[in-house]
C-alpha cells in the first residue's frame, strides 16, 4: 500500500535547547560520536519508506547541517529549511517546503532518535486509512489531576490516559488545512489543530525507547540505548578489496579471527606484534613509531592487544600496573597515533563488557578498558573523517581467559570468531562512526 503513496518525513529540529543548559541546541549534541539529528535521520533513511525528507532547522545551524548533508549518501531528496520561532511555526513552514507535496507526512522530533522503522511504517499505514494518527504509549504513572498545582481534585483512570510521542502524520492536505486555519500562534502539538477542526486522530502504537532527548540524563539514557542496540543504522556493504588494515594483537586470539575474516573478504590484514617484524612493543614508544612508519598508508586500524593479570592492588607490584595500563591503554593511543590512516579509514578498539563496572581482582584492567572506551568516544568526535568504533564482546574464549580463569565453561564464552564478525560488519560499514558494539552470546 506504501508504494502507491507518496509518503514526506518532515523533522523538527529548530528548538534553542534552553532546557538542555547549553549554548549547543540538544539536537547538535552528539549520540555516541555522531549529532542527535543525524542519528533520527538516519532511522528515517532507513525505513526505506520516504519520497522525501525536510528538516525544519535553526537558521544559525542551517550551514553545518547542508555541509553534513552533502557528505551522506542520501537515496531520496532530503532539504534543510530554516525554522521559526515555535514549533508550529517551524511544522508549518517544514510542510510548505516540500519540492513535491506528498500524501502522507509524518512530522517527528529530530531529536527522538530511536524511532523503529516498524513505528514509520505503521504511521504512515494508518494515516493512509484514517487521515490523522498520533504515536503514543500508555501512561505507567498513577495521574492526578490538581489545578493551579495545589491539591489533588481527582484521580482519573489511568487506563484512558497516554503519553503522546511521535511521529505524528496525517493526510497532507489536511494538516496544511488545520496550519492555515488556526487561530493559535504557538501549539506544541500538531495534533491539537487538526482536532480543532473536528477531525478525529487514531493512535499509533509507540515504544518506551523512543526516547525525546531534552535534558542531560535524557542524553545519558540515549547513550545507552545506542549502546545496546543490535542493528547498525544504514549497514552497508563496502568492499574490502584492496585494503590494507594493520591488526595489532594480530598473531593470536581475537587478533588472528580478524586477519582470518578480513584475508576470507578479500582484504589484506597486516598483524602486529612483538613477534612480526618489525616487532610491536606497546610499551616502547620509539617502537610503535617504528611499526607503523613502516607499514605506511592504511585503510583500518584494529586494536585487539590485551594484557590480563589478575589480583588485589595490594599484591600487584608497580611493574604490574605499568604494563596493563600500557598495553591496555597507553599503548592503544599511541597507536592511534602514530598509524598513517587514510580519509574514511576505520579505527576500532577492542574494548572488555568489564568497562562499566569495575570487579574485584581486576580493578587495572577494567579502568583501562572503561577509558578504551572513553578514549574511542572522544576520537570519533574529534575525527569525523575516520569510522571510529569501540567493539565490546563479552567474555571471550582466548588464552588470555583460560590462563587467568582456568574454571570456566567453555561454552559460557564466546567463540573468537564471533568478536572477528562483529568487527568485519564494521569494516563494511564505511559511513557510521561512534558506536559502541556489544558482542554477546546469543
Amino acid at each position: 500500500m506504501l508504494d502507491e503513496h507518496r509518503i514526506g518525513g518532515l523533522l523538527l529540529m529548530g528548538g534553542q535547547g534552553l532546557r538542555f543548559g547549553s549554548d549547543i541546541p540538544k539536537q547538535f549534541h552528539r549520540l555516541s560520536g555522531k549529532p542527535i539529528y543525524r542519528v533520527t535521520l538516519e532511522a528515517f533513511l532507513s525505513a526505506a519508506i520516504f519520497d522525501e525528507i525536510v528538516l525544519s532547522c535553526h537558521p544559525d545551524w542551517i550551514p553545518l547541517v547542508q555541509e553534513e548533508l552533502a557528505s551522506m549518501p542520501l537515496p531520496i531528496p532530503v532539504q534543510v529549511v530554516p525554522g521559526g520561532n515555535t514549533r508550529q511555526e517551524s511544522s508549518a513552514r517544514g510542510l510548505r517546503s516540500f519540492h513535491t507535496p506528498p500524501d502522507i507526512v509524518l512530522i517527528h522530533d529530530g531529536v527522538r532518535p530511536f524511532v523503529s522503522s516498524a513505528i514509520l511504517k505503521n504511521n504512515a499505514l494508518l494515516a493512509i486509512q484514517h487521515g490523522a494518527v498520533d504515536t503514543c504509549i500508555p501512561s505507567t504513572d498513577t495521574l492526578v489531576h490538581a489545578p493551579g498545582g495545589l491539591r489533588i481534585e481527582s484521580i482519573p483512570n489511568r487506563a484512558d490516559f497516554y503519553r503522546g510521542q511521535t511521529p505524528q502524520s496525517f493526510s497532507y492536505p489536511l494538516i496544511l488545512h488545520a496550519h492555515a486555519t488556526t487561530t493559535r500562534s504557538n501549539s506544541s502539538d500538531d495534533c491539537r489543530l487538526v482536532t480543532e477542526l473536528g477531525h478525529p486522530v487514531f493512535l499509533a502504537e509507540g515504544d518506551e525507547h523512543n526516547l525525546k532527548i531534552t535534558s542531560e540524563l535524557d542524553l545519558f539514557l540515549a547513550e545507552q540505548l545506542f549502546r545496546l542496540r543490535r542493528d547498525p543504522i544504514l549497514a552497508t556493504t563496502h568492499s574490502l578489496l584492496d585494503k590494507r588494515y594493520a591488526v595489532v594483537g594480530g598473531t593470536g586470539g581475537i587478533g588472528a579471527a580478524i586477519c582470518r575474516a578480513i584475508s576470507q573478504a578479500e582484504g589484506t590484514p597486516i598483524a602486529i606484534s612483538r613477534s612480526t617484524s618489525p616487532p610491536l612493543d606497546l610499551q616502547d614508544s620509539s617502537s610503535i613509531e617504528t611499526a607503523f612508519a613502516a607499514l605506511g598508508p592504511l585503510d583500518g586500524l584494529i586494536n585487539c592487544a590485551g594484557f590480563l593479570l589478575t589480583g588485589t592492588l595490594a599484591n600487584l607490584s608497580l611493574l604490574d600496573i605499568e604494563k596493563t595500563l600500557d598495553i591496555n591503554l597507553k599503548g592503544l593511543i599511541l597507536c592511534c597515533k602514530a598509524a598513517n590512516l587514510t580519509p574514511n579509514s576505520h579505527l576500532i578498539t577492542i574494548a572488555s563488557s568489564s568497562f562499566t563496572r569495575g570487579r574485584k581482582d581486576t580493578s587495572i584492567y577494567s579502568c583501562a578498558k572503561a577509558a578504551v572506551v572513553n578514549f574511542t568516544q572522544a576520537l570519533a568526535e574529534e575525527r569525523p573523517d575516520l569510522c571510529v568504533h569501540a567493539v565490546i564482546p563479552q567474555r571471550t574464549n582466548t588464552s588470555m581467559r583460560r590462563t587467568n580463569f582456568p574454571h570456566e565453561d567453555p561454552n559460557q564464552l564466546l567463540s573468537v570468531e564471533q568478536v572477528a564478525e562483529a568487527v568485519l560488519r564494521l569494516l563494511m560499514d564505511n559511513h557510521s562512526t561512534g558506536m559502541l558494539v556489544e558482542v554477546k552470546m546469543q
